[in-house]
């Protein structure tokens, strides 16, 4: 079974093994999909004082809470659906790497109140923040992968 990885600096009871570090350090990818993953990177850029990239990971976990939620057009909590749509588009403007063009189609899509253009531009802004994210995941792969395999 695999250990906790010591350098880690986990607190928690679950710990981050080996096999976890490893895909972790595979690509970007892998820690954003991960609970885990998405703590170890936030502590390590707490840790670095990147204060953009825990901004970042923020909104791109707003953004997947958005492309997972599933309610009917015409219900109340479409209403709410939209509103925090809303809230993601006013976050968008705090974050500089993201593409105008990716924003703008989600604002219309918001506009227009259509799940499923919403949804299309949410996933191309989802790609977005992902590459937003590249420069503190390198940084975080430099960190946690041995010097001899870098």
């Amino acid at each position: 079974m695999d250990k906790c990885f010591a350098v880690c600096g986990c607190d928690d009871l679950e710990g981050i093994t080996n096999s976890d570090l490893d895909r972790f350090t595979d690509k970007i990818e892998n820690v954003l999909n991960d609970e885990k993953g998405r703590r170890l990177f936030r502590n390590f850029m707490f840790s670095s004082n990147m204060k953009h990239g825990r901004r970042a990971l923020d909104f791109w976990e707003h953004n997947e809470r958005l492309l997972n939620y599933s309610m009917d057009a015409d219900s109340v909590s479409f209403r709410n659906y939209l509103k925090d749509v809303g809230r993601l588009l006013d976050e968008a403007e705090r974050i500089e790497e993201l593409d105008f063009a990716s924003v703008e189609r989600l604002a219309a899509a918001h506009e227009g109140g259509s799940k499923e253009e919403i949804a299309e531009a949410l996933k191309i802004i989802k790609l977005d923040i992902t590459k937003a994210l590249r420069r503190e995941y390198f940084a975080f792969r430099l960190r946690f992968i041995p010097p001899k395999h870098q």
